[in-house]
């Protein structure tokens, strides 16, 4: 697929040459171009690397300079640290994933950390049975049997919703805090009394901790995530959206 970057409030000056390099309206491409704090945004996605790599180019030739972004390239969990257990210290943190492996990474290696929110949908099928009165049925058998089985099929969706924190050091997989997978223990007399409550203090801890190291959220506001993706992709598809802003951000001065 392909993202591009603009500046805030730089989205409007990019929507024509935009429309012109993916044969769309200004008017569709000024719509992924919209988000108050500028890209990334998905603005085109193929099956195939040719058609993606001619596109990329006639972004190029209009001045945008594209991101291209394989299946290779999108960070999932089997290349991610997935905490389980850590420890807090001045001059860094130690943490333990959930296989049992460790990981030290020192304050000054510690290159972003960005918190989001994940929720997961599904959707099923769902069959229900309800007993109703039958006039028919009581009147053809004189009143012996009065009612009817009626079956109902509706699709149910339903949500899980959970926070997480990504910390990015140079040379490392990201380490993923995920508020229902910690074990919040090394808190001590400051463990609190509930998961949401241990992770907001966890994430407070860390900007404590940590405060030369650049701190970003937006990807804990449904809209921004879904200004990201753009249309066709959803919340089911968020490790799109936290690779394409961690690149991002970690592409950026500021974030080193």
């Amino acid at each position: 697929m392909l993202a591009v970057h603009y500046a805030p409030g730089a989205g409007d000056a990019m929507a024509a040459s935009l429309a012109e390099a993916l044969d769309k309206t200004p008017y569709e491409t000024r719509a992924r171009l919209s988000d108050p704090e500028g890209g990334p945004a998905v603005v085109a996605r193929y099956g195939e690397i040719e058609p993606a790599w001619a596109c990329a180019g006639r972004l190029r030739a209009n001045g945008i300079s594209p991101i291209l972004l394989t299946e290779e390239d999108v960070e999932t969990d089997p290349r991610r640290f997935l905490v389980r257990g850590f420890e807090l210290g001045e001059q860094g943190i130690t943490a333990t994933s959930r296989r049992g492996e460790t990981a030290e990474i020192a304050a000054r290696d510690i290159a972003l950390l960005l918190r989001g929110v994940r929720i997961d949908e599904q959707t099923e099928l769902k069959t229900t049975e309800q007993r109703k009165f039958s006039a028919g049925r009581a009147l053809l058998t004189q009143g012996l049997m009065m009612t009817k089985t009626v079956r109902k099929t509706e699709k149910v969706t339903t949500s899980s919703r959970e926070e997480f924190l990504h910390l990015y050091a140079v040379g490392r997989p990201p380490l993923v805090f995920r508020s229902g997978g910690l074990d919040y223990r090394s808190f001590g007399n400051a463990l609190q009394p509930s998961v949401q409550a241990n992770f907001t203090h966890l994430v407070a801890e860390m900007r404590r901790t940590f405060p030369r190291a650049p701190y970003n959220e937006r990807l804990a506001n449904r809209q921004s995530r879904q200004r990201i993706l753009g249309p066709g992709l959803t919340d089911n598809h968020l490790d799109i959206a936290v690779s394409l802003l961690s690149h991002l951000l970690l592409s950026q001065p500021s974030s080193r």
